[in-house]
């Protein structure tokens, strides 16, 4: 199995390094590129359009560092740096969770997004910490997971997002909805002495889905689709409204 892995906290991250030893235990053949700094909160934009150029440095026979967003890595990785297409694509793994609406803002999932719009099956991984990152549980079940999820399949279409809660007896795991929070949370601002802000969110996970199955101690797994379309409310407005714009 060729493999191709990348994350969003950056190439020298100890998550990326964690997740080829990982993935050493199935791959034939292993591809790392990923960002040359961290790139938290990327989601999946991309530096290509708007830069005028993009770095790529070359660190080992197949691994990359590139002066974009996760997406763009990926994107260069399948275009240009690749001479093969890879069976898998990891992301990760990320320090802290990729629940609720942090979907909409990971990197780490910007990037298997971009995977799944090329057909290629795309798992992200995102290891939950207090007060410091324990990589046990990442250990531990991440090759158990990614196996598994290899041998029964999914949509190409659809990528996976995997989370692993930081307790230390795990009680399972769920296949569940990527769940919500309080977006605001505990928000707040420092001014800083140049005038500049510094922001500190702590947010607190309660609820259902995978957001509230992570606090309980649970590893969840949750496809996540790239049609955005809410098609009850799209089938809702086109039987009830259309004819009110345009009589």
């Amino acid at each position: 199995m060729i493999i191709l892995i990348t994350n969003d906290d950056g190439f020298e991250s100890e998550g990326i390094k964690l997740l080829k030893e990982v993935a050493q235990n199935f791959a034939s053949e292993i591809w790392v590129v990923a960002p040359d700094t961290d790139r938290s909160g990327a989601a999946r934009s991309l530096d290509y359009p708007i830069s005028q150029s993009i770095r790529v440095n070359q660190h080992g026979k197949k691994e990359f560092s590139v002066s974009g967003t996760p997406a763009d890595c990926v994107i260069i990785a399948l275009n240009k740096i690749m001479n093969k297409k890879p069976d898998l694509i990891l992301s990760g793994v990320n320090v802290g969770s990729n629940v609720g609406d942090d979907v909409c803002y990971s990197g780490t999932i910007g990037a298997v997004m971009e995977g799944a719009a090329r057909s290629i099956p795309s798992i992200a991984l995102s290891q939950v910490y207090h007060n410091g990152i324990n990589w046990h549980n990442t250990k531990v079940f991440a090759p158990k997971v990614i196996a598994k999820l290899v041998e029964i399949g999914w949509p190409k279409n659809i990528a996976m997002s995997v989370n692993l809660p930081a307790v230390e007896k795990v009680k399972g795991i769920e296949f569940v909805e990527q769940g919500e929070y309080n977006i605001d949370g505990d928000l707040t601002f420092t001014e800083n002495s140049d005038g500049s802000l510094s922001l500190n969110w702590s947010r607190e996970h309660s609820g259902s889905g995978s957001v509230g199955k992570i606090k309980e101690g649970f590893i969840t797994i949750t496809p996540i689709k790239l049609d955005f379309t809410d098609y009850d409310t799209l089938n809702a407005m086109k039987n009830s409204h259309a004819d009110k714009f345009f009589p």
